[in-house]
């Protein structure tokens, strides 16, 4: 009989060390690809390796066998892949401790991704048509760098404040947008982004078109993030602080956003987006869902557009203008709305581009805007479609579960 139980439980552990290592595998694989964009310096083997990567996951995406294939082990194994991921960007930037020019490329890839899930609150989530939303940045940006200089603050309280303060004019531009509909709400964001670029440029607190300088770092166990640090008895430059800082703030990000699309809140966007007035005939308070998704997304562009701050050490107005918010709602157009992997791998993409096309000049941005059309035209859904929610029933304690397909 001990033989007979033996040879029942064979079978099953094998699957389940096969799914593991299927898991590890395809992590390891989607994560060395990223990493090699990211590091190589070649431009053509960069943009050989970025179409390449879009066109496995466009294919995984249209075949429904290989997709369900690769999906099982990942969904499975999710504990193992968290764990397995969070090493693997712990240890991504050591390798390059003599190159501090990718890991400030690294440092503004995290900082996009964090603009880019704010602005996917609005308009992915909600439907919400923002193309002002670097307006939210730069209040962010700003009111950290005058709380750090005039008030002596520190950047930790700064930055919680800076996203209070970007929240509120989500608020004070939520309320009027409340009234107008697709283009009109597009042309008030635009107004409020106009708006906020004129003040910048125009009032004396502000620093006007010089902006503010010697924006002080942050500090960390009586640290300055500006200074270099040392592991394992190696000097590695001042870019890995700040990697890390930002790679913690968007785990924060990244956790927030898990949640609000699995609770109601996300839900309740999902209906208003699709169709206001049958969310409020279903009892949805449709003005207080508009006006807090405005809220939370300015809130993750006020702690970017800080952590951009502290980490440049100067900011002016030109780096909150219309170009900007357009860059950003390009990444989660890119990206695929209302999806957070999306948006994340349409950030990467878009900071990615321009840094690896430097060499272009004027004509990198030019890159930039013309694989967003091709996106548009040959993938309008993006690079991860957004998921469609469907019920099947309900859990014994009554609650209702969903899951998601394309």
């Amino acid at each position: 009989m001990g033989a007979v139980t033996m040879h029942d439980e064979s079978p099953g552990k094998t699957a389940y060390l096969t799914r593991k290592l299927a898991a590890l595998g395809i992590l390891l694989t989607s994560s060395g690809a990223v990493y090699a964009i990211a590091v190589l310096k070649n431009q053509w083997i960069v943009l050989g390796l970025s179409v390449l990567t879009v066109a496995a996951m466009i294919m995984i995406d249209r075949r429904p066998t290989l997709k369900r294939r690769i999906g099982e082990p990942l969904r499975q194994e999710r504990g193992l892949l968290l764990v397995s991921a969070t090493v693997l960007a712990l240890a991504a930037p050591l390798p390059l401790r003599g190159d501090p020019y990718t890991l400030h490329v690294l440092v503004m890839v995290g900082i996009s991704m964090i603009l880019a899930i704010g602005l996917n609150f609005q308009v992915g989530s909600t439907g919400i048509p923002n193309l002002g939303f670097a307006a939210f940045y730069g209040v962010g940006a700003y009111a950290s760098s005058l709380l750090a200089i005039r008030f002596q603050l520190s950047f930790w309280l700064a930055i919680l404040l800076a996203a209070a303060i970007a929240a509120f004019f989500g608020f004070l531009v939520g309320v009027p947008s409340l009234k107008t509909r697709t283009y009109h709400l597009a042309l008030v964001s635009i107004a409020f982004g106009l708006m906020v670029y004129i003040l910048l440029n125009n009032l004396a607190f502000t620093g006007g078109p010089n902006g503010v300088k010697d924006i002080p770092a942050p500090f960390l166990l009586g640290q300055s993030l500006f200074m270099s640090i040392r592991i394992f008895g190696l000097t590695y430059p001042m870019q890995l602080n700040f990697y890390y800082l930002v790679a913690f703030f968007l785990a924060l990000t990244l956790a927030a956003a898990h949640c609000l699309y699995h609770s109601k809140v996300g839900l309740f966007w999902n209906a208003v987006r699709e169709d206001e007035v049958a969310a409020k005939c279903s009892g949805i308070n449709v003005s207080a869902v508009k006006i807090l998704a405005f809220c939370v997304g300015a809130f993750f562009a006020g702690i970017a557009g800080s952590l951009y701050a502290h980490y440049i050490g100067y900011i002016s107005p030109e780096n909150f203008n219309m170009n900007v918010s357009l860059l950003i709602l390009g990444m989660v157009i890119m990206g695929g709305m209302d999806s957070i992997q999306g948006t994340c791998a349409g950030a990467f993409l878009l900071t990615i581009a321009p840094e690896k096309f430097r060499a272009l000049t004027d004509l990198r941005m030019v890159a930039a805007g013309l694989i967003i059309i091709l996106m548009l035209m040959f993938r309008p859904a993006g690079i991860i479609p957004q998921r469609i929610r469907e019920y099947r029933g309900l859990l014994p304690l009554g609650r209702d579960t969903d899951t998601d397909h394309e």
